[in-house]
Order: C-alpha cells, then structure tokens, then sequence
C-alpha cells in the first residue's frame, strides 16, 4: 500500500557506510584533478563550488557583473550567482538536449559579461564544445556545470573538462553521492590562484566529523526502498526534491570522510552509469514513435551519464495526470519552473532579458522517470504502461 519508488538515488552496499577506504580528501581531489585536469577544491556543496568559482571570476575581472546561465537549469546556479554579488543572465535552451543554445549565448554576451556557465541536465551532454570557442573568442569565462555530468563525454572528452572550470555535485541522485558536497576543478591558472585565497578565507573546515557521516549514509541506505521511502516523502518538513531559491546557503570544505567515501565510489562510476543508461535505453525503445512524447536528441559524439531519464510531453494536462499517477513509481517533475521566473530573483536580474520560450515549454511539459539500481523490468513495463494509458484521449484524472 505504501510503496514508492524514489525519483532518483544510488544504492550502497553497508561496508561503504562503516568501513570506507582509509583516504581523505588529498586522494579524492587527486583523483578528480587527474580526471578533469586542474587545481581541486571540495566543498559541502555544489552550489558552493559553483559560488568558489564565481568569486574568483570577480576578483579577476570586478568590472564585469553578469554571468549567462540556461534559464531552465538548477535553481542552485541563480543562487549562486547572488551570493557572490553577481547578476544572473538566463538566455534560451537546445529543446534536444536541455543546454545552452550557442546562438543565444553569442547573442547574450555584452560589455558587462564575466562569465557563462553551460549545465549538462540529467548527464545528457549539450554543445559546449560551440559555446567553448564562444567564450574562448570572446575572452568570457566558461564554467562547465556538470553537477549532473559526471562521467559523461561528449567527443572523447569528459564534462567538466571543458571551459575554464568544471562543477561537480555529489548529493543525493546525482552519478556519485556522498549524500552532500560537491567539488571544484579549476584549470586556469589565475583563477585557481584567486579561488585558493577564497577558499582558505571563506570555507571553514567542517565540525561535523565520521561520526555524522555513518548515520546520514545509514538513513538514507535504510529509506532507499521502497517499502520505506514514503516515510521521508510524506514528511513536508524534509523537502524531499524541492527545489529552492536560497542565495544564504553556508559554505564549507568536505569532511574527510564524506571525501574519502567519494574517492571509493567514483571507482564504482561507470558500474553505475551502464546500470542507468541500460534503463534509459529500454525507455527510449519502449517509447519510441509514441504520440504526443519527445525524447532527448545527442549527436553520435556524445556519450550520456543519465541520472534520470526525461521524456517532453505535447499536452500538459496530461503531464500532470503521469506525474500525479505515477508519483509512487518514481515519476516525477524537475524543477518547479524557469530562472525567469523566480520573483525573489528579479532584483538580480541583468537588464533587458529575453524571452526564452524553449525554456519556458520544456518546464512545462517536461517528466522524468527513475532509471537507478533500484527499479526492474517489472516497474519500467509498469511506467510505460501507466503512460500510454494517461496519453488516451478517453483518460481522465480520477481514473485509478
């Protein structure tokens, strides 16, 4: 009666909550460094790595306050933006792949531009490679969010090693977690030199030590099932996959032992990224040349990480039929609407924003469906089935 499937998440094994291997964050940050190509800096967050980034932009460049940003993406990036005292610039979406449109990014880019920072939603890469000779042109700074890119590639190349830095997140749902943090990696020289000062000012090393990490782990290893995940759902309080605006968030470095837990589970990463993109993939079988539904576009140079699998609907009636039916299946919503649209942001707006449709239909239409360790055959027939029957004309909401 009380099951439900969690959105999005990754499972663990209990050694990886009591007995993690001896490393600590010098391990991790080498690991990522290595990857990514740069100076690492792991923080509590990822927004906060984002905020590292964004300050050491403006202490190079004061002059310039503005920073470019899909205006359908995290509302984490908006938050960000004004915490380091900067304003935000949401420009038009690829309808394909959800990042930025290079068309729109050489359009937006004026006098007053510091930087751009191009999302990869749910690990499937955009065209950052156009919008990095963009900004490579055009002397901008280019910050490769790839809070849920992580082990994605587009050409060869991973996400996150492109432009002048790259974000990573680690919380819940995302490729890895350690339930909270998030890194830096900052292959500009000048940058990573501003961002250390920053950094040692600014992030104070966490109180919270071993101790507070098993029983955060164990929680969430306990209620990632789906015979108990509606306990934390049903809970308000919790906010479980709310997204808010919040330029007041604390930041911090990584304990060392959340860090130490993240250098073990990226050795696992692409273990988990076959597992996800398998689901994904029977998605896209299952839903193909299906009416009234469109399913992400890439180019064969472009290899995806998939965290969730999202799917645009036609009619948003019936979008919200799926999401309402289908709540306790792991169907679910993103984010509750565009950058533009958040009313406490308008005072951190740049001037004369454009309209951007794409993005404005796409959080509109716009449902994702779980794909991690958690779910079987049996529940994605069961997703299909619940949405075909949704997309009849003769289907109603009070339908069971």
């Amino acid at each position: 009666m009380f099951k439900t499937i969690p959105p999005a998440g990754i499972p663990y094994k209990w050694s990886f909550v009591f007995n993690p291997e001896k490393t600590g964050s010098s391990s991790f940050e080498s690991s990522l460094s290595g990857l990514f190509g740069g100076k690492t800096y792991l923080t509590n967050s990822g927004r906060s790595a984002l905020y590292l980034i964004l300050k050491a932009t403006q202490k190079l460049r004061p002059e310039r306050h503005e920073v470019i940003i899909p205006d359908y993406t995290c509302w984490s990036v908006p938050s960000a933006i004004v915490k380091a005292g900067l304003k935000a610039r949401p420009v038009d979406i690829d309808p394909d792949n959800f990042g930025l449109s290079p068309d729109a990014v050489d359009t937006a880019i004026g006098e007053n531009t510091l930087a751009v920072v191009h999302a990869h939603l749910f690990g499937i890469p955009g065209a950052i490679d156009k919008v990095e000779k963009i900004c490579q042109k055009r002397n901008i700074f280019l910050i490769d969010d790839s809070a849920q890119g992580l082990g994605a590639r587009l050409g060869g190349r991973l996400l996150g090693s492109f432009g002048d830095a790259g974000v990573f997140s680690f919380g819940r749902g995302k490729t890895i977690t350690t339930l909270h943090g998030g890194a830096a990696v900052i292959r500009n020289e000048e940058l990573a030199q501003a961002a250390g000062m920053i950094f040692r000012d600014e992030f104070p090393k966490p109180g919270a030590g071993d101790i507070s990490a098993i029983l955060q782990l164990s929680a969430y290893k306990t209620l990632f099932n789906r015979r108990l995940y509606w306990i934390p759902d049903s809970l308000p309080f919790l906010k479980i996959g709310e997204t808010v605006f919040d330029p007041d968030f604390p930041v911090s470095r990584m304990a060392d032992s959340l860090a130490a837990r993240g250098e073990s589970m990226l050795k696992n990463m692409e273990d988990i990224i076959a597992v996800r993109n398998s689901n994904a993939a029977l998605y896209q079988d299952m839903l193909k040349n299906t009416p009234n539904i469109n399913m992400p576009k890439y180019p064969s140079e472009a290899q995806p990480a998939f965290i969730r699998m999202p799917i645009l609907l036609t009619d948003w009636k019936k979008r919200r039929i799926i999401i309402k039916k289908g709540h306790n299946r792991g169907i679910s919503a993103m984010y509750p609407g565009t950058v533009g649209s958040i009313r406490a942001l308008e005072p951190y707006l740049a001037k004369k924003i454009e309209d951007c449709p794409i993005a404005k239909r796409i959080s509109e239409t716009l449902v994702t469906l779980p794909i991690h360790h958690g779910i079987n055959n049996v529940d994605i027939d069961n997703i299909i089935r619940l949405i075909k029957a949704a997309l009849r004309e003769n289907y109603q909401e009070n339908n069971k």
